[in-house]
């Protein structure tokens, strides 16, 4: 009670001190949900060998029958699990506010779907795998702390940039949103270019009303200028794949090219090296913004659910420069 009782209190600051332009909706606000959050990266950091049947009663979500108790006792006396566990103790030492922002993402979510189940958080410290960082499945959220430590620390020193920026605390909400936009939004079943650009463009629409306080830059995982390039080069970009025939092409390579990570989009013009990476993603996103501002009595779960050619004839997308 005593814990909720501080989410709450840092959940009410920092709804105060936002942008005013930022705002909660107070429906959204008011709910009164739950959510447990299991610091078991921290359990488990402190345990030690005769502690292991009591982790097994307590966490039993934790423990499958096919892993034998060796392995786990291998785990908790590894010195690299070790030093990986004092990384993420040191750098969330308090998790309070980490906390509040995950009630709220919820809050979001149980308002837009409300038959969804909330279930139990769970971070962990294990041997950051980026391509991990938040796993969902029915009844837990795993969250790897281990990926949010900061992009200069030395676990991603191997790491290329465009990954390496994505180890930071503020990518934990859009990473949460991501799993559940994973669940949430069907794969498209046609191949072409346009239902590509539709699919990742709902998933940066869903995670933007779930966290509506998150910076735009960060929902998408780009810096600020990288925003910025993209907003003041989108007829460009819409121009490029009108004029090459690219939205109904089902070449497999554009998803490399305009939709995948890396370092940077890959049109094979001179600017290449200048540009922000997955503008394809970029491009979706704008062309759902444009259908859901032109249809404000559509739900977002029946925008999610919508063909990507209905969006599209009825979104009447025409990019602006800024």
């Amino acid at each position: 009670m005593k814990k909720m009782l501080i989410v709450s209190l840092l959940l009410a600051l920092f709804l105060f001190s936002c942008d005013k332009e930022k705002s909660i909706n107070p429906e959204i606000e008011a709910l009164n949900i739950e959510v447990d959050i299991i610091r078991f990266d921290s359990i488990f950091a402190n345990s030690k060998e005769r502690d292991l049947e009591k982790l097994k009663i307590n966490y039993p979500f934790m423990f499958q029958n096919s892993i034998p108790d060796s392995l786990w006792v291998w785990k908790l006396n590894d010195s690299l699990q070790n030093v990986v566990e004092k990384e993420v103790l040191s750098k969330f030492a308090s998790f309070d506010n980490h906390e509040a922002d995950i009630l709220l993402f919820f809050k979001h979510l149980k308002y837009y779907f409300p038959q969804e189940n909330l279930p139990k958080v769970v971070t962990l410290a294990e041997y950051v795998d980026y391509n991990s960082k938040a796993l969902l499945n029915k009844d837990l959220l795993f969250i790897s702390l281990d990926n949010y430590l900061g992009k200069e620390h030395e676990f991603y020193l191997g790491f290329r940039d465009y990954i390496s920026r994505l180890q930071e605390p503020n990518q934990i909400l859009p990473d949460i949103a991501e799993a559940y936009a994973n669940k949430l939004i069907m794969y498209p079943t046609s191949r072409n270019f346009l239902s590509q650009l539709i699919y990742h463009g709902k998933k940066l629409y869903l995670k933007e009303k779930l966290l509506p306080l998150v910076e735009s830059e960060h929902l998408i995982g780009y810096s600020k200028d990288q925003l910025e390039w993209a907003r003041r080069e989108e007829i460009m970009i819409w121009q490029f794949f009108i004029q090459r025939e690219l939205l109904y092409s089902s070449d497999a390579d554009l998803r490399r090219r305009f939709l995948e990570k890396g370092p940077f989009t890959k049109f094979y013009l001179a600017i290449d090296n200048e540009t922000p990476p997955r503008l394809g993603q970029f491009i979706g996103w704008q062309i759902v913004k444009a259908y859901a501002e032109k249809h404000p009595n559509k739900s977002l779960e029946d925008i999610i659910k919508l063909d990507y050619q209905d969006i599209f004839d009825n979104s009447k997308y025409k990019p602006k420069n800024e």
